[in-house]
């Protein structure tokens, strides 16, 4: 018995990794992180920049007197669990702090606070001065839209076969203009990772 703790200590010392906090503002930091195979925090921020600098220069704003994105369906075609805000947040914070374009949290139903405060209309226990009337919501002119693919490949190194997985990620998003139905802009970004340990289904 007075065998087994020792080696049970051991063993758990050995199972520890090292944390490693990394300093986001630290450019150096965050290329020097550990390379993984699934979509990671560098991922997400080069693919809404691309994407947004793709959106502000095509011009398509500039055609807008007002425009208002409400933000549309983002599917999640990948085998990874995630929000997709992790990528939309990132895009519509840039096109708010670039002044052209506004966002309509109402619409979409991502922020319902506009409608309730709309409903207490009437009540008195709130003083109907400091309560929105009809007709100030602004209607959204443009919807985005968007999907994110994966793809797996095994690879094969010589005349023996190779655990490495090539995996193909790839975001597709769409700006639809909403009185015509028409796409104003659309764009696609690849992200192509190859290594073992590759996310699957």
């Amino acid at each position: 018995m007075k065998k087994i703790i020792p080696c049970a200590i051991c063993l758990a010392l050995c199972g520890c990794t090292e944390t490693r906090v990394i300093d986001l503002q630290n450019e150096k930091e965050v290329a020097a992180m550990q390379n993984v195979m699934e979509l990671e925090y560098r991922d997400w921020t080069n693919t809404a920049e691309t994407m947004t600098e793709s959106m502000l220069t095509s011009g398509v704003f500039k055609q807008s007197t007002k425009p208002v994105i409400a933000i549309g369906n983002i599917v999640n075609d990948t085998a990874q669990r995630f929000d997709t805000d992790i990528l939309t947040k990132k895009i519509r914070t840039t096109i708010l702090k670039s002044g052209s374009a506004q966002i309509a949290t109402n619409f979409s139903g991502e922020d319902p606070t506009s409608n309730k405060v709309r409903n207490i209309r009437n009540n008195d226990e709130y003083d109907q001065s400091t309560i929105a009337s009809k007709g100030t919501l602004i209607a959204p002119n443009m919807s985005l839209s968007g999907k994110m693919l994966q793809r797996n490949m095994k690879l094969k190194s010589g005349l023996f076969s190779s655990n490495d997985t090539r995996v193909e990620y790839y975001f597709q998003m769409t700006l639809t203009d909403l009185k015509t139905g028409l796409s104003v802009w659309e764009d696609e970004k690849p992200i192509i990772k190859e290594g073992d340990h590759a996310p699957t289904w």
